[in-house]
């Protein structure tokens, strides 16, 4: 299972923007029961990355 283009795009764009404040990515997973992309930085989830793009921060 593939993130939708929008998807991709946001997650993309999260990962970027914690690496510009020098944030380790520690993982980046698509979740395929609810195809949500989990962004994993410094041991804790900072985003969600909906089907539609929307980015959740956490």
């Amino acid at each position: 299972m593939q993130p939708t283009p929008k998807q991709a795009i946001s997650a993309i764009r999260v990962c970027a923007q914690l690496t510009r404040v020098y944030k380790g990515i520690d993982l980046v997973r698509l979740d395929e029961r609810i195809r949500n992309v989990y962004i994993l930085a410094n041991n804790s989830i900072e985003a969600e990355v909906t089907s539609t793009g929307e980015i959740l921060w956490s």
